[in-house]
């Protein structure tokens, strides 16, 4: 199944942005999955340039964005960290020189972890009025989450997902969506 397979119900989200869950079913795909969650974090990524420029955040997006990145990316992180990158160690000849590559991801989610928690505190911070101001500090904040998490996309799209394609089993991806249904709440 791919995301070209699934019919999308009118109340159900596309993935298309950052607020919209990904179906469940997409979970039968694990690596078209993890492809639909990187497009809502760069869709995630835009809406923080955005609010750079306007030099606030509607208190409903907000509070979407927190939710997003304490339970999704979280979820996402250990997607990666816990089934596919072990999956694909397992896999590759050494040629491929994956190891140090998914070693700088993971210090890299360790890295998000940190400003995640960091823009979590200003965007959950509860004023007068219904917008969430940011100053200097947290522009600078947002838009080094949202650069950062640019290259690390690009590299887990251009490097990482190209060689999971070619290298994982109709077995290993069995076993990657069942362990990531059980993550994600959903029954397999």
């Amino acid at each position: 199944m791919t995301t070209d397979d699934i019919a999308f119900p009118s109340n159900v989200g596309t993935g298309k942005t950052f607020a919209e869950p990904i179906p469940a079913a997409l979970l039968d795909a694990p690596l078209e999955y993890i492809l639909v969650e990187h497009v809502r974090q760069r869709s995630l990524c835009a809406a923080f340039r955005r609010f750079t420029q306007q030099g606030y955040v509607d208190r409903e997006e907000a509070d979407a964005v927190v939710r997003y990145l304490r339970h999704d990316v979280d979820l996402h992180h250990r997607d990666e960290e816990e089934d596919l990158f072990p999956s694909l160690l397992r896999r590759v000849p050494l040629e491929d020189n994956l190891e140090a590559t998914l070693a700088r991801l993971i210090e890299d989610h360790c890295h998000s972890r940190t400003m995640i928690e960091a823009i979590s505190k200003v965007l959950a911070k509860r004023t007068g009025n219904a917008r969430v101001r940011l100053g200097a500090g947290a522009r600078k904040l947002l838009l080094a989450y949202a650069t950062s998490e640019h290259h690390h996309l690009a590299a887990e799209n251009g490097i990482v997902l190209a060689i999971a394609r070619v290298r994982l089993t109709k077995g290993d991806l069995k076993a990657i969506s069942a362990t990531m249904k059980d993550r994600h709440g959903v029954a397999a």
